[in-house]
């Protein structure tokens, strides 16, 4: 259990490491993860053990619930056959091949070797999107990476179980096998439960604060329930938030929708930060646990599984552009799943570079090592201080090469910026706008308005028309026009700075109330993002 010094410390770590980031241009992920090391290792610096409870329970579901709740659904759907490759068949690839390394290598007995590779294969949920977000991956690598790190998890700790139970002798390979379907269909059928609760509650409410209490309700409960009935709370709590964010739209209005995002994204932040930067904080405490002519042998034994991880990745990339079967299998499930052409191309080779780069470990693989049984079976785990150091060093090998050098490998493969997509979205912007123009002129003919209103609202959506462009625009505006347009954002701009000084004074001179400061704020807030859409 964390200390409220513990806390403070930590939110403290985080905002001045998180600042030294900023204003260095470096990636957060990295830059937290290093000042955890450097501040574990500092003297006077007390040692701050990870919980595994605290990880599983406390940070995992709603960051994880988010995640799932705003993935695209369609983007799912358009990569699914990629998604499910790498969150199963690579992850199982990936188990047995850490598995014979650290049989081969570190001498783990097999038991061991087993549960280090279920541990070291899947990917991070946390840290694969917060990492390949900084590092400005295109957005189909993005969605791929980030599904396949929701569903691996539910691969890697179902595998990671069996292990164990192997370790204790109570786990046959058909009783593995059981258990592993059982777990995951299980996780997914009470997340699919909780999701519906979920939706069904929140149609009938129209209260921000109301629908973040039920959000996170979801989020915890679906993982508690799973959790408690034996299967993946991962998966769980991943189902809710996809089938809740699938009907994001019909569930809440969208001042709700408004006040809502901002609370999940700096919970999000926050979770995030504190985990990569207690991740740094676990050396000094994993270190104590290995004999003490055991550190140098154990890092190098670790950089070989680091190696091996990185490379069973790689290679399966490789497959996938070497044999077209393969290669090409996503697209026709995506195209069977009726999506459009763009997302169903198969992978470049940049890409797959990219995607291969991409292995992030974190927070949960660490979890999950310090959840190992010190007891299994009747005697002592065997290696359990070996395996959570190696993992502790896939973790640090994995998060850090990928978070320093992801961002120069994609600007240097020319994928910053995916110009398909940026024009996909300029065109569909301009369809709305054009509907909306269309609706407003038959509103005009049944003479609803009168021409003054009609004629306001035709100019502000010709004006933001004209900031789209685009192949869809029927007919560019005038440059006259678009010169005048650049003069109104312009005032606009202008007035909005005047409404803060004026509501700055007001607040100085009378103490309006808070709410009502708060209101408005936000009023002035929204009218200032408009400038920008």
């Amino acid at each position: 259990m964390l200390h409220i010094e513990v806390v403070i410390g930590l939110l403290a770590g985080v905002a001045l490491l998180g600042a030294i980031a900023e204003r260095a241009g470096l990636p957060y992920a990295a830059v937290l993860v290093i000042g955890g090391l450097v501040l574990g290792l500092a003297p006077g610096v007390p040692h701050v053990r990870l919980d595994p409870e605290l990880v599983l329970l406390g940070f995992l579901p709603p960051l994880v619930f988010a995640a799932a709740f705003e993935a695209s659904n369609y983007d799912l759907r358009a990569n699914a056959g990629h998604i499910i490759s790498l969150a199963t068949v690579l992850v199982l690839v990936t188990v047995g091949a850490v598995a014979v390394i650290g049989h081969a290598v570190a001498g783990l007995p097999w038991v061991a070797a087993f549960v280090l590779g279920a541990l070291a294969a899947p990917t991070d949920p946390v840290s694969a999107g917060a990492v390949m977000r900084q590092a400005g991956a295109p957005e189909r690598i993005l969605a791929i990476l980030e599904g396949e790190s929701l569903i691996n998890d539910g691969t890697g700790l179902a595998a990671f179980q069996v292990a164990v139970g192997a370790a204790a002798g109570a786990i046959s390979i058909e009783t593995g096998i059981a258990r592993f379907v059982i777990y995951a269909v299980g996780g997914c059928a009470i997340g699919l439960a909780g999701g519906w609760i979920l939706v069904w509650l929140r149609r009938r409410l129209d209260e921000a604060s109301l629908e973040i209490v039920l959000s996170l309700l979801a989020a915890f409960g679906t993982y508690a329930a799973a959790n408690a009935a034996g299967c993946s709370a991962v998966l769980a709590a991943v189902t809710a938030g996809l089938y809740a964010g699938r009907r994001a739209e019909d569930m809440s209005s969208a001042s709700t929708r408004v006040q809502t995002q901002p609370f999940w994204e700096a919970l999000k932040f926050m979770l995030e930060s504190t985990l990569f930067l207690l991740v740094g904080l676990q050396l000094p405490t994993i270190v104590d646990g290995l004999p003490g002519d055991a550190l140098g042998a154990g890092i190098a034994e670790g950089a070989a599984i680091v190696a091996v991880v990185l490379l069973v990745r790689a290679g399966w990339m490789l497959v996938l552009w070497v044999v077209p079967a393969l290669s090409s299998l996503p697209g026709r499930m995506s195209r069977r799943l009726g999506e459009v052409p763009i997302a169903a191309e198969r992978l470049s080779g940049r890409e797959l570079i990219v995607l291969g780069y991409s292995g992030m470990r974190g927070a949960l693989s660490l979890a999950g090592a310090l959840s190992i049984p010190l007891i299994a079976g009747g005697r002592p785990f065997p290696a359990r201080d070996e395996v959570i150091f190696l993992v502790y060093v896939v973790v640090i090998g994995t998060l850090l090469i990928p978070s320093l050098s992801l961002e120069p490998l994609v600007r240097r493969l020319g994928l910053a910026g995916d110009e398909r997509l940026a024009e996909l979205e300029l065109r569909i912007r301009a369809r709305i706008v054009h509907a909306a123009l269309a609706r407003l002129e038959e509103l005009a003919e049944e003479g609803i308005a009168a021409e003054e209103t009609v004629e306001r609202l035709r100019a502000t959506f010709e004006l933001r028309l004209d900031r789209i462009g685009g192949p869809e625009r029927d007919g560019a505006l005038s440059e006259g026009a678009a010169d005048a347009a650049a003069v109104v954002r312009r005032l606009r701009s202008e007035l909005i700075d005047a409404e803060r000084r004026a509501l700055e004074e007001l607040r100085e001179e009378h103490g309006l109330p808070a709410q009502i400061l708060a209101r408005i704020h936000r009023d002035i807030d929204l009218d200032e993002t408009r400038l920008h859409v």
